[in-house]
């Protein structure tokens, strides 16, 4: 059986007596852990980073998303008031020329209507935040 005298510590090189740690080791440690802190830290600013494009990316969509509702509105409207010009025109006159130009000029609006609103279905995928739940939520995809 070896004895233990209580130098063991103190006959290790480099060691203090009852540290258990030397200086050199310290201050791996220490930079090892500043590494590691700056690493978690530029991951934070880098998914806030993201957040923040995505958020603006959401707002500009949705506005424009806005401003196709309100155009589409327009149209349709524009659309209803040639469709029943139409209808009048019609029933009071037998003649087509009016009543063709108005019905052509319905199915235009009802066309340009048809395009905005394909565009901003399309706009949609622009509104999720995807990117940010990827960086955050790795695991579940």
């Amino acid at each position: 059986m070896h004895e233990n005298d209580g130098d063991a510590a103190a006959a290790m090189p480099g060691r203090d007596a009852g540290q258990g740690v030397n200086r050199g080791e310290a201050e791996t440690l220490g930079v090892e852990a500043r590494a590691a802190a700056t690493a978690v830290a530029d991951h934070i600013r880098n998914v806030a980073a993201t957040a923040t494009t995505e958020a603006q990316l959401s707002a500009a969509s949705i506005s424009a998303m806005a401003a196709a509702a309100v155009a589409s509105l327009l149209l349709i409207i524009a659309a209803w008031l040639c469709l029943i010009a139409a209808g009048v025109w019609l029933a009071v006159e037998n003649g087509l020329s009016g009543t063709i130009a108005l019905l052509i000029a319905a199915a235009i609006n009802v066309a340009v209507v048809l395009v905005l609103f394909l565009w901003s279905k399309g706009l949609l995928r622009n509104v999720g935040f995807s990117r940010t739940r990827q960086l955050v939520f790795r695991g579940n995809r």
